[in-house]
């Protein structure tokens, strides 16, 4: 059985081989590797509470307020922000007035100064025929009515104006040859719901249309142009009063002269009933 040889004079024994050298390099290993991850969060850390900050100044420059950032955890973001809504201002009647050219207020004040003084001369002219209830005036401030009854212009059943309804629509025409241009007068005709049927008139329909037309072709022969001028038939739609009594039927047998002043907002005439 051999035997190593003992050192010889003078020679240190030798080390036995270190075999755990790598224990360092791995130790190092792990030092880098914790130093990159401790610098990564670090930046993402650094970066997330940047961008809550960008966020947040954007949103205070669109809305005015600052935002509110979800601190909650799992994904981050800015939460929507609604803004207030705006309360709209309500315009009184006077700034509303005010918005109107001076023209225009100067345009409507001559339309009702127009009307209202042609209704004082109606008034006068027709003052026997309003004490008896036969006719009637309703003033607007840009529309004037006349309603007048049948009885007064026209004999049952006829288109044809009694020669005194002549003589007094011939007055009220020379009064309406007064009005400027842009005034329109509309004669509407109307009719009980007593049917008739003959070879002039075969319907209600016809004679209040023929009674208006009448009306319409004498305000003309007096001198109111023709564009100004419109007629109307209702037959005996649009009653005033129930048809159940002659009092009532006689209400409903009217014709109506309403005169129009121009919608200065519309640019022209209102031509409805």
């Amino acid at each position: 059985m051999s035997h190593a040889a003992p050192p010889g004079p003078g020679k240190k024994p030798e080390k036995p081989p270190n075999h755990e050298r790598w224990v360092i390099s791995y130790a190092d290993l792990l030092t880098l590797l914790l130093a990159t991850f401790v610098v990564l969060y670090a930046s993402s850390t650094r970066n997330k509470h940047k961008l809550d900050q960008e966020a947040a100044s954007f949103i205070k420059a669109f809305h005015g307020a600052p935002s509110i950032v979800d601190k909650s955890g799992g994904s981050r973001g800015v939460m929507s922000h609604q803004p207030k809504p705006i309360p709209q201002r309500q315009e009184t009647p006077a700034a509303a007035n005010a918005k109107i050219p001076r023209q225009l207020t100067h345009q409507i004040a001559a339309e009702i100064q127009s009307l209202d003084k042609l209704r004082l001369q109606l008034t006068a002219l027709l003052h026997p025929q309003l004490e008896t209830h036969q006719v009637s005036i309703q003033s607007q401030p840009l529309t004037l009515t006349i309603q007048l009854d049948a009885s007064v212009l026209f004999a049952s059943g006829t288109a044809a104006l009694k020669p005194p309804a002549a003589q007094l629509l011939h007055q009220v025409g020379a009064s309406l040859t007064k009005l400027p241009a842009p005034f329109t007068i509309v004669v509407q005709g109307y009719t009980d719901n007593q049917p008739i049927a003959t070879a002039a008139f075969p319907s209600n329909w016809a004679l209040s249309a023929a009674r208006a037309v009448s009306v319409v072709q004498l305000f003309g022969g007096d001198g109111v142009p023709g564009a100004q001028l419109a007629a109307e038939g209702f037959g005996e739609f649009r009653s005033v009063a129930p048809n159940d009594t002659d009092a009532h039927r006689a209400q409903n047998r009217r014709v109506v002269v309403v005169i129009h002043a121009p919608d200065p907002a519309l640019g022209e005439a209102d031509h409805g009933p």
